[in-house]
């Protein structure tokens, strides 16, 4: 059967129900077409009847067994083996099987998460896999899709069934917006006669979209390949999100390599989010929507500013745009400012439109927040009771409400948390030891250090200053008379400090 890269996140599409990502394909690079083998059950076919199946004596053990797994295991969550469905098709056209104007595939059971789902009265390329009792299932790994997203895979099984000519390379050409951004009345489209050229070091081989958007390239040699186009002024190839054009990729002889790929525009939304004096924040996240389409309860493209302050959105089309800062209003100490609207509105209705003309780059989209959340700074510093082993040290702190505050390292053991003075945080820490590393302490060459350490706890209680020790044994006192200061004093003067302790880590 045709090869075709599996991957969750480039332009190679593939066609699986939203509630199924659970399941993961693995990567399938080209290789040599396969073609249609004598036991391959493949057809174009219209789902007329959609039915449970009762589980079968094999299921039924199965379960049995699970249930006995979790009398055994009372901890263990309960394991169920997941219903059956059978879908019955009419078949519109047959590339490989058996002959019959009708089949039962099914999906579901062990293969639950990797099943493909069809609805009633939908037409779908179908590939099979034999399973238990001969039963013929589909799963999305494959190559099954809508009848609709088969244009291009079509001609080939035709030629592959008739014993005719197949394509190296073949697939759609469309035209494409970044995720949740796409025009409501504009869908991805295909592009029609457009030239296309594969290069390789060695070869030059050329074709052209045809009407519907289908290309072919027929006897490529073996070689890695670059993939390039005269595409429409204002658009480029690029992998949605991801910087950069389209990679190279490798084929051998005679492959059959389904490469579908998109043209973006090439517009552009960049700016930066300002505090209050005017300075980009450290890290903040925005999102873009599609003006019409605004809904707070639904996320938009998520774009991040970092340490260069900017965020930028690329490949953005012709249309109206709305940019809003912490959509959900959460409490974040690290970007601790209530939810704004370009440029700096708290309301929607207040909010600037972005209007983006066919390839405008608009470099200066800045939101200006205003006042934020009341704030202060905790350092924390950490120390090693006998000596520090060798490890990576991870420091948290988790607030009893809102976000939890990144740490920033200041020096080797000294941490710092910017904190909403609303709300009470724990911190901890923790160090991965290095598991090959041998104790000489006491002379015991066959003591080992465990994986992991824990320091002990300690809370602050942001608005009254009030600090305890969450785990037995007292905090050390400057860890509490610190950390009063900091919740109450000049933090800019006289910041607080929390000291976590770790014991030296038994032998095991």
């Amino acid at each position: 059967m045709i090869r075709r890269p599996i991957l969750a996140a480039a332009l190679l599409l593939f066609f699986i129900p939203s509630g199924l990502w659970a399941c993961t394909c693995s990567k399938q690079p080209p290789g040599k077409c396969p073609g249609l083998q004598s036991d391959d059950v493949v057809f174009l076919g219209t789902v007329t009847e959609v039915a449970a199946v009762a589980p079968d004596a094999t299921t039924a053990e199965s379960a049995a067994a699970a249930a006995n797994t979790n009398e055994a295991n009372p901890g263990v969550a309960p394991q169920t083996i997941a219903p059956i469905t059978r879908y019955h098709f009419h078949i519109d056209e047959k590339f490989a099987g058996p002959d019959s104007p009708d089949i039962d595939v099914f999906s579901g059971g062990d293969d639950a998460d990797c099943g493909y789902y069809f609805k009633k009265g939908q037409q779908y390329i179908v590939f099979t896999q034999q399973e238990t009792e001969g039963r013929l299932f589909a799963v999305v790994c494959s190559q099954t899709r809508p009848a609709s997203e088969g244009r291009a895979l079509l001609p080939q099984l035709r030629s592959m069934r008739n014993h005719d000519r197949v394509a190296s390379v073949f697939g759609v050409l469309r035209r494409s917006d970044p995720p949740l951004l796409a025009p409501t009345d504009d869908p991805e489209d295909p592009i029609p006669h457009i030239k296309l050229k594969l290069r390789s070091k060695d070869d030059r081989f050329s074709a052209s979209t045809g009407p519907d958007g289908v290309y072919s390239f027929y006897d490529v040699h073996a070689g890695e390949y670059v993939y390039t186009a005269d595409l429409p002024a204002r658009f480029e190839f690029s992998q949605k999100t991801l910087k950069g054009g389209l990679p190279p990729f490798k084929i051998p002889s005679g492959a059959c390599y389904e490469y579908n790929v998109n043209a973006l525009p090439t517009g552009k939304i960049r700016g930066s989010i300002l505090g209050p004096n005017g300075k980009s924040l450290k890290i903040a996240s925005v999102e873009l929507y599609r003006a019409e389409r605004f809904d707070p309860a639904q996320p938009g493209l998520w774009g991040f500013q970092g340490s260069d302050g900017k965020f930028e959105f690329d490949h953005i089309g012709p249309g109206e745009y709305l940019l809003v800062f912490n959509r959900l209003n959460r409490l974040d100490p690290n970007s601790p400012f209530p939810r704004t609207f370009y440029p700096g509105e708290p309301e929607q209705s207040e909010a600037q439109i972005i209007k983006v003309k066919d390839g405008q780059q608009i470099l200066n989209a800045n939101i200006k927040l205003k006042d934020g959340y009341p704030t202060h700074t905790v350092k924390v510093q950490l120390k090693w009771e006998g000596g520090r082993p060798s490890g990576e040290v991870t420091v948290t702190a988790t607030a009893e409400k809102g976000d939890n505050p990144a740490a920033r390292k200041i020096s080797e053991g000294v941490y710092e948390f910017t904190l909403l003075q609303s709300t009470s945080y724990t911190f901890s820490a923790w160090e991965d030891l290095d598991p090959q590393r041998l104790s000489q302490r006491h002379n015991q060459t066959t003591c080992t250090i465990p994986a992991r350490i824990d320091s002990n706890t300690q809370k602050i209680n942001a608005a009254n200053s009030d600090v305890a020790n969450t785990t037995e044994g007292d905090a050390p006192s400057d860890a509490t008379n610190n950390a009063g200061n900091a919740a109450g004093g000049d933090t800019a003067n006289a910041p607080g400090v929390i000291t976590l302790s770790f014991t030296n880590p038994p032998c095991n």
